[in-house]
């Protein structure tokens, strides 16, 4: 089992993602590094940079919008990914009905499910709680 940062990146070796395949497979392996109980601080950092591949794989693809709201991000996130809300409930541990309010649009993100989300999600935390976003 590798521990360090340099170790681990020998293990899986970033690098930008072009395809929907290394897209989905970035995404298996950030899976992977959430499920841990106990993660490393090198395994953070791998988990970090991982995640901003993603997140800029997903802006060129027009998964990612930097103006959506909260609710449309969420919603794009959840669609990128082909997730249930069930699913997405399972594995955020925010209630599958808080997230069908939230994306049907009548409830907001609490900043403790925000938190959840944004960990599930490995995207900053204001993404699901900017208040200069609309619902």
């Amino acid at each position: 089992m590798s521990t360090t940062y340099k170790e681990l990146l020998q293990e899986f070796v970033p690098r930008p993602i072009v395809s929907e395949r290394a897209y989905q497979g970035t995404l298996k392996h950030i899976e992977q590094l959430i499920r841990k109980p106990r993660r490393t601080r090198a395994e953070d950092d791998i988990l970090a940079l991982l995640a901003t591949l993603v997140e800029q794989y997903e802006v060129r693809q027009g998964y990612a919008d930097p103006v959506l709201s909260p609710r449309n991000r969420l919603a794009g996130l959840i669609e990128a990914r082909q997730l249930t809300q069930t699913e997405l409930s399972r594995r955020s541990n925010v209630p599958r009905t808080t997230i069908n309010e939230i994306l049907c649009g009548k409830r907001s993100i609490s900043k403790v499910n925000a938190v959840r989300l944004a960990e599930f999600f490995c995207v900053p935390i204001e993404e699901f709680i900017n208040s200069d976003r609309p619902l």
